[in-house]
Formats: C-alpha cells, structure tokens, sequence
C-alpha cells in the first residue's frame, strides 16, 4: 500500500485500515523511513511557507530573515518531533503489559506512527494565522482517536483499559513534548536575540 492510500485510510476508515495494518509484517526501521520520515515532512515544509509568507511583509531583508528562521526551527522540529516518536515507541511498548497489552516493539511503533497521522496533516497548515493553533487542537484530538482505535486493535488492549492507556500515554507524549519544545524554544530565541545584540553592538562601535 502507497504512503498517500495508508495516510488517506487511517483517517477516513480508521477501523477498518488498523485491522489491515495489524495483518501488515513491519519493522520499526521499515515504519520510520517508509511513513513517519516522510509524513513527518509536512510541519517542515509548512513552517518554510510560514517563512515566506512572514518575509514578505517586510521586504527582502524580511524574506531573507523569516525564511531561515522558519527553516532552521523547521529541520531542527522535525528532527526532534522524531527522536521524541521514538521515545514514545519505547515508553508505549512498556506500558503495554500493565494495560493487558501484548508488549511488542513493532506493535508500539505501528500504534505511535501511523496514530501521528493527524499531527502531521495538520502541521502543513501551521503557518495559516488565527487557524494553526485550531487545526493542531483538532489534529491531537483525532490522534488520541486513533490511539485509542489502534491501542484496541494493534497493541491487543482490552476495550476496558484502552481508553486509561491512551489518555496515560497522550499525557506523556505531550508532557515530553511540552518540556522539549520549551527547552529548544528557548535556545533558539537565545541564539537569535544574542546574534541581534552583538550585531547591534557592532554596529554602535561604527
């Protein structure tokens, strides 16, 4: 099944598509760099838009500076929105006995990526104003949906304990996220306001 056929079933036909996916042989690597790489490309490339939407209203030298901006916080979201799915895998894969799950990596993986589904979608859509933060509520939302389907499905939880094991786990995945998200947040905009500064500081010694 393509990429676009798998994205486009898992949010149309959610039940339906985990019962296919839990048939599928997969391996984590396979997961990662035939889907999750690739969806996760869609925060990148709306994050570059952003970037050239903002530039162009301040000129060239706006363009030049929204684009890298946006560009670099872009690569360096979708490097660690990765490693922080990865993470996930692990956590989900130990969390599954305690929920009557069947602990399986490959299940764990199949249940966090294909689930992050939504995540991706909507993160095309960030650089849209007044709508982005909007469409990410609405894309969580439909992921712990998906989880919660997935969880019954793929990872064997029973139905009475998988509505427990998806709220645990989307607490955690955004909680991680949350403490990243801050941490790398800040050292940008330190980077950033410390370039200005010395340039600034330059430019007064002229």
């Amino acid at each position: 099944m393509s990429l676009v056929d798998r994205a486009k079933n898992i949010l149309l036909q959610p039940k339906s598509e985990w019962a296919v996916i839990d048939d599928e042989p997969a391996t984590v690597n396979g997961l990662f760099t035939g889907y999750a790489l690739v969806l996760a490309l869609l925060p990148l490339i709306g994050s570059v838009l952003g970037g050239l939407l903002f530039g162009s209203m301040f000129g060239r030298f706006g363009a030049s500076i929204g684009v890298g901006f946006f560009l670099v916080t872009g690569i360096v979201g979708y490097i660690v929105s990765l490693a922080v799915l990865y993470v996930m895998i692990v956590i989900i894969d130990a969390l599954l006995p305690s929920f009557d799950g069947e602990k399986d990596r490959v299940r764990a993986a199949k249940l966090a990526i294909y689930s992050a589904t939504p995540i991706w979608v909507v993160g095309f859509f960030s650089f849209i104003p007044g709508l982005s933060v909007l469409l990410m509520l609405i894309g969580f939302a439909y992921s712990a949906y998906l989880f919660y389907l997935g969880a019954i499905a793929v990872a064997k939880v029973p139905v009475a304990k998988a509505a427990g094991f998806t709220a645990v786990t989307i607490i955690i995945w955004l909680v991680l996220s949350w403490i990243v998200a801050a941490i790398i947040g800040a050292a940008v905009m330190s980077a950033i306001f410390g370039g200005a500064m010395m340039g600034m500081g330059a430019l007064s010694h002229m």
